[in-house]
């Protein structure tokens, strides 16, 4: 909306006529341009699957981790011929297998935190959980 600065000196009204037109060409930029960003935030802060998404987006990219791993791990032995005994097979998995257990409650637990702390600074403005004094938090 172009709104016309000489106006404001037409007339008895053209002060108060452009002073509207500025205030209603203002609405209409704000509305454009952080409407859809308030509207965005205000949908992430509300959302209540946000912290199961995170945790599951967390728990699949450790499990994609560890297949990476073992098949590295796996790759190499082959290329320089070390072959494992079953036992040593089997200590390996298990070893393997707690290994990923722990990283994926780790992950999931860690990026729930960090959705709901994600949420909670949104609507704080910025003061999620994490910037809560220790000494607030111990008492």
């Amino acid at each position: 909306m172009l709104v016309d600065p000489g106006q404001a000196f037409s007339g008895k009204q053209g002060a108060s006529t452009l002073l509207g037109q500025l205030s209603r060409a203002q609405w209409e930029d704000w509305k454009a341009r952080y409407l859809p960003r308030v509207e965005q935030l205000a949908a992430e802060a509300t959302d209540p699957n946000a912290a199961l998404n995170a945790a599951t987006q967390a728990k699949d990219a450790v499990g994609l981790a560890f297949d990476s791993a073992e098949t590295v791990n796996n790759q190499n032995r082959q290329r320089y011929g070390v072959a494992l005994t079953p036992a040593q097979l089997e200590a390996q998995d298990r070893a393997m297998k707690i290994g990923r257990s722990a990283a994926t409650v780790s992950a999931g637990n860690e990026a729930r935190i960090s959705a709901l702390d994600r949420q909670q600074a949104i609507l704080a403005g910025g003061m999620g959980l994490s910037n809560i004094p220790d000494r607030v938090m111990n008492q």
